[in-house]
């Protein structure tokens, strides 16, 4: 029971997280770098949780994050009669469904380092954030880059890397407040005495 309160008080968190990085600015030190939250809330999810929730908050988070992203692009308008409708024709940068194939690799090996988590080992959460947010980061910058650029170029600069670098930075440090709080709510330990792995 207390699993599935957690797995619903988590789809919750990344629900929130995803309203609430929308309203964080970029970090000028960063080069213009953005917070993701989402990773935070997934991995350690993914870390503690068995392995249909972690499941469900893969496609639940994959879900929001693609359509969170959805961005058309639009191609000249076509005239199909005079004055009065224009069709625009368009196509998506990144097809939805790629972010829940990375929120469920992720979650797998996660739930592989699931019995270290659950024994104490509370450095993993913040390195499995870092890397989901670092691999999120890096398809996405892949997908539009290839998309764009279909001639053959990659573009690549110092601007790109630190906002790939920074929020997965970010991420851990935020994950590792997450994993500490969590560490400290009542019970903490009981629990991990009776879990069967």
């Amino acid at each position: 029971m207390r699993d599935v309160l957690l797995a619903f008080g988590l789809a919750a968190a990344i629900f929130l997280s995803f309203l609430a990085q929308e309203f964080i600015p970029p970090i000028a030190l960063a080069a213009g770098a953005r917070v993701l939250l989402v990773p935070v809330f997934f991995c350690y999810g993914a870390c503690v949780l068995p392995f249909p929730a972690m499941l469900g908050l893969a496609l639940f988070a994959g879900f929001l994050s693609d359509f969170t992203a959805l961005q058309v692009v639009t191609n000249a308008p076509e005239m199909t009669d005079l004055d009065v409708i224009r069709t625009f024709t368009g196509s998506v940068e990144l097809s939805a469904g790629w972010s829940i194939l990375l929120f469920v690799a992720s979650g797998m090996i996660c739930q592989g380092l699931r019995p270290l988590v659950l024994r104490g080992q509370w450095w993993l959460p913040p390195l499995m954030t870092a890397g989901t947010t670092l691999a999120y980061l890096a398809f996405q910058f892949l997908g539009i880059t290839l998309r764009r650029f279909e001639t053959g170029g990659l573009y690549w600069s110092e601007t790109v890397a630190w906002r790939i670098v920074a929020p997965s930075l970010l991420a851990a440090a935020l994950a590792l407040l997450v994993v500490l709080i969590a560490e400290f709510l009542p019970g903490a330990h009981e629990r991990r005495k009776r879990r069967e792995f």
